[in-house]
């Protein structure tokens, strides 16, 4: 996100462009190079370091003896490289995000086709199985915002929230159906190898509306997407029981109980309390907006 504001006192907007896809591979490449000296430490371990995971649990860490190292059993494994914040990076390049303009998710793509074969010349270049990862990455998304706020100021759209957008997700804040979500979504996920998320917000007591549900689910199908999830509010009283969809239910209906849990879904889990939640994530579900 940071590469893009970096770009944006250029007013024309190829030349905007081009600068931020230079400074775009020179942090993919320092990405790799990174990645590549902790695997270069990593790797002289021996064996008998790790009674645990190297007694079977890694494939073929088995035919190793105590004083081998771990160099050919962890090399199966893969050194992802993720991204936040597509969404505020395409407005601060060309003014809007991908939910809202079709240049932008056409640019969108683009930096997202650019970073997944970088990714793949790096497997090449290092023999290493580098993957592209749509991260949430929670602890940097209000982390990082803070940092760009206070040496850029508040721009619009930018960084004038607590949070940046998760990967390569239409802003939470954005009002759109799920097919248009889908739509625009689903496309990154064949190119985020490493993992990714689609999720739907709906209203009511989804347990009761399976026809809702089924409806998402073949948005899911139909833009080949490949991990997706339903968000929807569910209310549980830990003094007895008690459940419901009621929004910001604190007293309990039934025992007039407060020890209300709320189930809410940070990225691609569930959690109850959000008491352990940070003030960026915080503040994202508070901008999160239902799809209809």
């Amino acid at each position: 996100m940071k590469l893009a504001i970096e770009c944006m006192n250029e007013t024309d907007k190829e030349k905007r462009i081009s600068m931020f896809f230079n400074k775009f591979e020179w942090a993919l490449d320092l990405a790799a190079k990174q990645l590549d000296e902790r695997f270069q430490f990593q790797k002289t371990a021996s064996k008998k370091q790790f009674p645990l995971l190297m007694n079977g649990l890694w494939l073929g860490s088995d035919k190793l003896k105590d004083d081998d190292t771990i160099e050919s059993v962890i090399n199966q494994g893969t050194l992802s490289i993720g991204f936040i914040g597509l969404a505020e990076c395409l407005i601060a390049l060309v003014g809007k995000h991908h939910g809202e303009s079709q240049e932008a998710q056409d640019l969108g793509l683009r930096i997202i086709t650019f970073m997944k074969e970088k990714i793949n010349g790096f497997s090449e270049k290092y023999q290493h199985n580098y993957s592209l990862l749509a991260t949430p990455a929670e602890g940097l998304s209000g982390k990082f915002t803070k940092r760009d706020r206070k040496k850029f100021g508040i721009l619009p759209g930018i960084t004038d929230k607590d949070y940046y957008t998760n990967s390569s997700h239409v802003p939470v804040y954005y009002h759109c159906t799920p097919e248009h979500k889908a739509k625009i979504e689903g496309p990154y996920h064949a190119l985020e190898g490493a993992g990714h998320i689609f999720y739907v917000e709906i209203d009511g007591d989804a347990t009761h509306n399976p026809e809702a549900i089924m409806k998402i689910v073949d948005l899911m199908d139909k833009y080949n997407i490949g991990y997706g999830s339903v968000n929807h509010n569910r209310n549980r009283c830990l003094d007895c029981g008690y459940e419901d969809a009621t929004e910001n239910l604190t007293v309990c209906p039934h025992c007039h109980g407060n020890n209300i849990d709320t189930l809410q879904r940070i990225t691609g889990y569930l959690v109850g309390t959000t008491n352990r939640w940070n003030s960026g994530k915080l503040a994202e579900l508070k901008d999160r907006v239902v799809h209809k």
